[in-house]
């Protein structure tokens, strides 16, 4: 009863965000399952049982979507994360001082809101105007319909995303640098190893728990893009863009079909949670440093 009583201050601090953790995420997770198994109509709410779901495992855009997506996951957290090791080791070797202004410079962009920052590139990826069609121009290419042309919209879409967002994984990757135990760089310098030895044997093994976090999360981030294909594109040219989270959105504020829209949310959510567990089981691994 003692223990019961010792705690309960900290149990009753901790109640007002477990309460609105509770009212944001597991209400709406809840209503979006109870809304997959019924139709909206004029009268209210129609209980339709699996036709939702049949509905949508019947229809072939939604798989399209759904490879459109998993197109653009795989290519944004590859390339993104790639690109984010790349910038982390070249800061690594500075002062604290020169690190700060590094990574303050790579995460500015991140904090800019995703609709500005799609703003700016459906300026620069315009077809008459846009700076890379004058460049282009300058080295003598043809400009490029970036995103009117359906083999290449999706890319252009998958550019921007991985320009502007790694700013989060490069102050992670350099932080996790940075706990790195400078012993063990010492005594492979001192056992002969160079610099791309270095990366490879030692700081790459060690970066495995926090690669595997970036992974998971930008997995997820990814397959629930939406923004900038609301704002570039529009699911389009002749739907080559539209994601998983983009089509949610059609059928639930263009079609009003609430009862699809949350069966596809649903499907969404439980593909995620398997890829998610797939990834944690294959990849994660207790290191202590």
């Amino acid at each position: 009863m003692y223990r019961i009583r010792k705690a309960l201050p900290g149990y009753l601090f901790l109640l007002p965000a477990c309460l609105l953790f509770a009212g944001f995420m597991f209400l709406p997770i809840f209503k979006g399952l109870q809304l997959s198994f019924q139709k909206w109509t004029l009268n209210g709410y129609e209980w339709v049982g699996f036709s939702n779901y049949n509905h949508v495992f019947g229809d072939s855009f939604f798989w399209k979507s759904l490879w459109i997506t998993a197109v653009f996951t795989v290519i944004t957290v590859v390339a993104g994360l790639v690109l984010s090791l790349i910038a982390a080791f070249m800061i690594d070797p500075f002062q604290q001082r020169m690190q700060g202004v590094f990574k303050s410079a790579f995460y500015l962009p991140s904090v800019a809101p995703i609709v500005i920052v799609s703003i700016i590139w459906l300026w620069l990826y315009h077809p008459s105007f846009g700076l890379l069609n004058y460049l282009l121009d300058f080295v003598g290419v043809s400009p490029i319909l970036w995103l009117g042309d359906p083999k290449i919209a999706l890319f252009s879409i998958i550019l921007m995303t991985v320009a502007v967002s790694q700013g989060a994984n490069i102050l992670i990757l350099v932080t996790s640098l940075g706990g790195i135990p400078k012993d063990y760089q010492e005594a492979a310098r001192i056992d002969g190893a160079n610099l791309w030895q270095e990366m490879i044997k030692i700081k790459l093994p060690m970066l495995k728990p926090t690669l595997t976090y970036l992974i998971v999360v930008n997995t997820v981030g990814s397959f629930q893009v939406f923004a900038p294909i609301y704002m570039l594109t529009g699911g389009g040219p002749n739907r080559s863009t539209t994601t998983i989270g983009y089509l949610i959105y059609e059928n639930a504020f263009k079609k009003f079909d609430f009862g699809v829209a949350s069966a596809q949310a649903v499907v969404l959510l439980v593909i995620v949670m398997i890829i998610a567990i797939f990834q944690f089981r294959t990849m994660s691994e207790d290191l202590e440093y």
